[in-house]
């Protein structure tokens, strides 16, 4: 062989003569099939019937993180895996190989021939370990909800006193469903019921119910209740979710849980407001809050009535009462009223009288008055004629001029009152009682 050329394989071949696929892939299982069966622990995930066989893989992950550290793909019969669960369904606390379970499977080394595929077969499931898991899961979930304070936070949300707008959260056609909806439909009261349909079993329950609570959120309701029935008791563990949990938790109205199981309680009965053990528990605690209500409010009701009907009688008498003492009130006020207006009729009478006949005597006055008042008002109207007579003579200018005085006049015949009119070398007029002297001003001198 020259230096550094690969080494041929021992598999009964030359480079002359080559083996085929086939034969290369026999002598790889025959060589797995010496490699003895060894017990692994993974998380399954990704679980897909096919034919007779169901293949999945077996992830290894680290604690906080979801992308696997590996990936084993491994495979077991359909059969098996029947007779795995129907054997595991008889565990104190059941489950079902099923996506995200914990597990610890003894593998056989396998290789697929035509495939060239190295694919290890499960023998056997050790389910005291799965058992150990879940508890250790479900513990590690419960610590977290009660250090987050998750755990009663539901509890102490306060219900209405007559819960009528319900939201239910249960598989359709269920006879979980009809059991439910029968009790409150047929109570007499005006329930509303928002359903929305989900799985209330298998690996699509943990999202289904989660989305379904924060669809209901968006509904003004009262209560929610997540029900089902029987079942198989495998369903259960569905329920200890944390998704499922902390949207029981942070729901702002009270959850109700009726999962069906008397023995065991999920995380998601003690997280709810309160856990009840069927479907029918669970309608009959609302129906019965509604009752208890409807009875309370017809004993207040009776005790209202007979408070009233006390409350009338001691108003009836009291109404007789003070109607006897306004009667009583009432015609004394009319005595005096009617006294009063007897006092004020005598009184208006007197008035009456006494204007009259001081009207009268002030019309007696005024006709005297008229009769004389005319020759008063002839005789003073002639004295004051007279008067005015001699102001207006007194007021003539000729009579002035009588007395001594004089009027200057322009050479125009323009009055003039004031030296300062006249200019020197201006003609003047001078008029006197008996004439008028024409003179020309040669000088003036001002005050």
């Amino acid at each position: 062989m020259a230096e550094g050329a690969a080494p041929e394989p021992k598999v009964g071949s030359t480079r002359e003569n080559p083996s085929t696929v086939t034969k290369y892939n026999q002598s790889v299982e025959r060589k797995f099939k010496e490699f003895p069966p060894v017990w692994v622990k993974g998380v399954i995930t990704q679980p897909k019937p096919y034919g007779r066989n169901v293949y999945f893989s077996l992830g290894e992950y680290e604690e906080g993180n979801t992308t696997p550290k590996a990936v084993l793909d491994v495979f077991m019969w359909t059969s098996q895996l029947n007779d795995f669960n129907a054997r595991f369904a008889l565990l104190p606390k059941p489950f079902v190989l099923s996506e995200g379970l914990k597990v610890s499977f003894l593998l056989e080394a396998n290789f697929y021939v035509p495939k060239g595929r190295f694919q290890p077969r499960v023998r056997d499931v050790d389910e005291m370990f799965t058992l150990g898991e879940l508890g250790r899961t479900r513990q590690k979930t419960l610590e977290r909800l009660q250090k987050e304070g998750l755990l009663d936070r539901n509890k102490k949300l306060l219900m209405v006193e007559v819960p009528l707008r319900i939201g239910l959260i249960t598989a359709p056609r269920s006879a979980a469903y009809q059991d439910f909806t029968t009790v409150l439909l047929q109570s007499g009261f005006a329930f509303e019921i928002f359903f929305v349909p989900v799985p209330v079993g298998g690996p699509d329950t943990e999202d289904s119910v989660a989305n379904a609570i924060g669809s209901l959120m968006k509904i003004p309701l009262e209560a929610v209740c997540i029900v089902r029935g029987g079942g198989s008791k495998t369903d259960l563990v569905f329920f200890d979710s944390e998704k499922i949990c902390r949207a029981i938790a942070l729901c702002p109205v009270p959850v109700l849980t009726g999962i069906g199981h008397e023995i065991d309680r999920s995380l998601a009965d003690m997280v709810a407001h309160a856990d009840l053990i069927t479907p029918t528990d669970c309608a009959k605690f609302l129906e019965g809050r509604a009752s208890d209500a409807w009875s309370d409010l017809r004993r207040r009701a009776a005790s209202l009535r007979e408070t009233w009907q006390l409350v009338y009688q001691e108003c009836g008498y009291d109404a007789i009462r003070k109607a006897q003492g306004l009667r009583g009130a009432w015609e004394g006020r009319a005595r005096r009223e009617a006294l009063r207006q007897s006092h004020a009729g005598k009184g208006i009478a007197a008035g009456t009288r006494r204007l009259l006949r001081s009207a009268s005597e002030k019309l007696v006055l005024n006709h005297t008055g008229l009769m004389r008042g005319p020759f008063k008002i002839s005789r003073l109207e002639d004295q004051a004629l007279d008067f005015k007579g001699k102001l207006i003579q007194g007021a003539d200018p000729a009579v002035l001029l009588r007395r001594g005085f004089a009027l200057v006049y322009s050479g125009a015949g323009k009055w003039i009152g004031t030296a300062e009119c006249l200019k020197t070398g201006d003609e003047m007029r001078t008029r006197f009682a008996d004439g008028e002297v024409r003179s020309r001003v040669s000088g003036k001198e001002m005050k």
